[in-house]
Protein backbone atom coordinates (compact mmCIF):
# COMPACT_ATOMS: atom_id res chain seq x y z
CA UNK A 1 0.00 0.00 0.00
CA UNK A 2 1.25 3.02 -0.91
CA UNK A 3 1.37 6.19 1.03
CA UNK A 4 -1.22 7.83 -0.67
CA UNK A 5 -3.69 4.97 -0.72
CA UNK A 6 -2.79 4.46 3.28
CA UNK A 7 -3.55 8.33 3.32
CA UNK A 8 -6.72 8.39 1.82
CA UNK A 9 -8.01 5.23 4.02
CA UNK A 10 -7.31 6.88 7.16
CA UNK A 11 -8.85 10.34 6.22
CA UNK A 12 -12.06 8.41 4.90
CA UNK A 13 -12.20 6.14 8.24
CA UNK A 14 -11.77 9.79 10.32
CA UNK A 15 -14.83 11.69 8.14
CA UNK A 16 -16.85 8.14 8.81
CA UNK A 17 -16.04 8.11 12.54
CA UNK A 18 -16.84 12.17 12.53
CA UNK A 19 -20.50 11.74 10.54
CA UNK A 20 -21.32 9.02 12.99
CA UNK A 21 -20.15 11.55 16.34
CA UNK A 22 -22.01 14.44 14.65
CA UNK A 23 -25.52 12.13 13.96
CA UNK A 24 -25.04 11.04 17.13
CA UNK A 25 -24.92 14.25 18.90
CA UNK A 26 -27.78 15.84 16.42
CA UNK A 27 -29.90 12.77 17.72
CA UNK A 28 -29.12 13.70 21.27
CA UNK A 29 -29.28 17.29 21.26
CA UNK A 30 -32.00 17.78 18.56
CA UNK A 31 -30.91 21.13 17.94
CA UNK A 32 -33.32 24.15 16.90
CA UNK A 33 -31.33 26.98 15.91
CA UNK A 34 -27.48 27.36 14.76
CA UNK A 35 -26.01 28.19 18.31
CA UNK A 36 -27.45 25.12 19.86
CA UNK A 37 -25.96 23.32 16.90
CA UNK A 38 -22.72 24.68 17.53
CA UNK A 39 -22.74 24.58 20.95
CA UNK A 40 -23.54 20.73 20.54
CA UNK A 41 -19.39 20.90 19.83
CA UNK A 42 -20.30 19.54 15.93
CA UNK A 43 -17.37 21.29 14.58
CA UNK A 44 -17.44 24.06 12.88
CA UNK A 45 -20.49 24.91 10.73
CA UNK A 46 -20.13 26.71 7.33
CA UNK A 47 -23.18 28.29 5.85
CA UNK A 48 -23.14 26.64 2.11
CA UNK A 49 -26.22 28.52 0.68
CA UNK A 50 -29.48 30.06 2.10
CA UNK A 51 -32.34 29.88 -0.09
CA UNK A 52 -36.26 31.42 0.41
CA UNK A 53 -37.08 29.38 3.03
CA UNK A 54 -34.21 27.52 4.78
CA UNK A 55 -30.36 28.02 5.35
CA UNK A 56 -28.01 25.19 4.94
CA UNK A 57 -24.48 24.56 6.56
CA UNK A 58 -21.93 22.43 5.97
CA UNK A 59 -20.47 20.51 9.31
CA UNK A 60 -16.76 20.11 8.64
CA UNK A 61 -15.19 17.39 8.68
CA UNK A 62 -18.01 15.21 7.76
CA UNK A 63 -20.18 14.52 5.22
CA UNK A 64 -23.18 15.98 6.51
CA UNK A 65 -25.16 18.93 5.47
CA UNK A 66 -27.76 20.29 8.12
CA UNK A 67 -30.60 22.56 7.05
CA UNK A 68 -32.69 25.43 9.46
CA UNK A 69 -35.50 26.73 8.57
CA UNK A 70 -35.04 30.65 8.14
CA UNK A 71 -36.59 32.39 11.60
CA UNK A 72 -37.63 36.44 10.88
CA UNK A 73 -36.13 38.72 13.38
CA UNK A 74 -38.69 41.36 12.78
CA UNK A 75 -41.79 39.27 13.55
CA UNK A 76 -42.45 39.83 17.37
CA UNK A 77 -44.76 36.10 17.21
CA UNK A 78 -42.15 33.00 17.04
CA UNK A 79 -45.16 31.41 15.44
CA UNK A 80 -46.29 33.33 12.63
CA UNK A 81 -46.89 32.00 9.40
CA UNK A 82 -43.23 33.21 8.30
CA UNK A 83 -41.74 30.76 10.68
CA UNK A 84 -43.92 28.03 10.02
CA UNK A 85 -43.20 28.18 5.93
CA UNK A 86 -39.44 27.09 6.60
CA UNK A 87 -40.90 24.47 8.69
CA UNK A 88 -43.40 23.17 6.43
CA UNK A 89 -40.89 23.35 3.28
CA UNK A 90 -39.01 20.88 5.20
CA UNK A 91 -41.70 19.10 5.51
CA UNK A 92 -42.73 18.69 2.42
CA UNK A 93 -39.09 17.57 0.81
CA UNK A 94 -39.39 14.57 3.03
CA UNK A 95 -42.57 13.46 2.40
CA UNK A 96 -41.79 13.90 -1.29
CA UNK A 97 -38.28 11.90 -0.80
CA UNK A 98 -40.61 9.11 0.98
CA UNK A 99 -42.57 9.24 -1.82
CA UNK A 100 -40.57 9.02 -4.59
CA UNK A 101 -38.48 6.13 -2.61
CA UNK A 102 -41.30 3.85 -3.33
CA UNK A 103 -39.66 3.50 -6.49
CA UNK A 104 -36.70 1.41 -6.34
CA UNK A 105 -34.99 3.86 -9.58
CA UNK A 106 -34.98 6.99 -7.09
CA UNK A 107 -32.64 5.58 -4.60
CA UNK A 108 -29.44 6.56 -6.40
CA UNK A 109 -31.07 10.19 -7.43
CA UNK A 110 -32.11 11.41 -3.76
CA UNK A 111 -30.21 12.59 -1.18
CA UNK A 112 -30.64 10.45 2.37
CA UNK A 113 -32.14 11.48 5.21
CA UNK A 114 -30.14 11.08 8.25
CA UNK A 115 -32.24 13.18 10.85
CA UNK A 116 -35.43 14.72 10.69
CA UNK A 117 -37.36 17.06 13.01
CA UNK A 118 -40.62 17.90 12.01
CA UNK A 119 -41.43 20.53 14.77
CA UNK A 120 -38.53 21.85 14.42
CA UNK A 121 -37.92 21.85 10.88
CA UNK A 122 -34.48 20.76 10.99
CA UNK A 123 -33.14 18.30 8.37
CA UNK A 124 -29.66 16.62 7.99
CA UNK A 125 -28.42 14.81 4.61
CA UNK A 126 -25.31 14.23 2.82
CA UNK A 127 -23.83 17.01 1.13
CA UNK A 128 -23.07 17.51 -2.55
CA UNK A 129 -20.48 19.55 -3.67
CA UNK A 130 -21.67 22.09 -6.15
CA UNK A 131 -20.55 21.11 -9.76
CA UNK A 132 -19.26 24.00 -12.35
CA UNK A 133 -20.46 23.88 -15.32
CA UNK A 134 -24.43 23.54 -15.92
CA UNK A 135 -26.54 19.86 -15.46
CA UNK A 136 -29.82 20.73 -16.01
CA UNK A 137 -31.36 22.83 -18.79
CA UNK A 138 -35.00 24.83 -18.70
CA UNK A 139 -36.37 21.77 -21.20
CA UNK A 140 -35.14 19.21 -19.50
CA UNK A 141 -36.44 20.53 -15.87
CA UNK A 142 -39.67 20.57 -17.45
CA UNK A 143 -39.38 16.97 -19.15
CA UNK A 144 -38.70 15.84 -15.69
CA UNK A 145 -41.29 17.83 -13.87
CA UNK A 146 -44.22 16.36 -16.63
CA UNK A 147 -42.93 13.03 -16.09
CA UNK A 148 -42.39 12.12 -12.71
CA UNK A 149 -45.87 14.01 -11.87
CA UNK A 150 -46.74 11.54 -14.75
CA UNK A 151 -45.52 8.54 -13.34
CA UNK A 152 -45.10 8.68 -9.71
CA UNK A 153 -47.37 11.12 -8.71
CA UNK A 154 -45.26 13.47 -7.62
CA UNK A 155 -44.78 17.33 -8.34
CA UNK A 156 -41.44 18.59 -8.63
CA UNK A 157 -42.01 22.26 -8.99
CA UNK A 158 -38.47 23.64 -8.59
CA UNK A 159 -35.41 21.95 -10.20
CA UNK A 160 -33.38 24.68 -10.94
CA UNK A 161 -28.92 24.18 -11.61
CA UNK A 162 -28.97 25.22 -7.58
CA UNK A 163 -31.22 21.87 -6.85
CA UNK A 164 -29.36 19.31 -9.07
CA UNK A 165 -25.72 17.91 -8.19
CA UNK A 166 -23.46 14.87 -9.52
CA UNK A 167 -21.97 12.72 -7.69
CA UNK A 168 -22.07 9.90 -9.77
CA UNK A 169 -25.29 10.24 -10.66
CA UNK A 170 -27.55 13.62 -11.32
CA UNK A 171 -29.11 13.85 -7.56
CA UNK A 172 -31.71 16.30 -6.84
CA UNK A 173 -30.61 17.79 -3.10
CA UNK A 174 -34.33 20.26 -2.96
CA UNK A 175 -37.06 18.92 -3.52
CA UNK A 176 -39.52 21.23 -1.74
CA UNK A 177 -41.87 23.79 -3.60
Amino acid sequence: MTRKEKYRATHSKNRAYRTRRALRLIRKGQPKTVDEARALGLGALIEVGQGAFRTAYRIHGTSLLIKFPLMFKYNPQPDSWHDKEGKNHTRMEVKKIRALLEFPMWGKHLPPVHYFNSRDGIMVTKYYRPHKKSVVDAERNMLMGELVKEFCGVVLGDITDDNVRVDRDLVIIDLGY
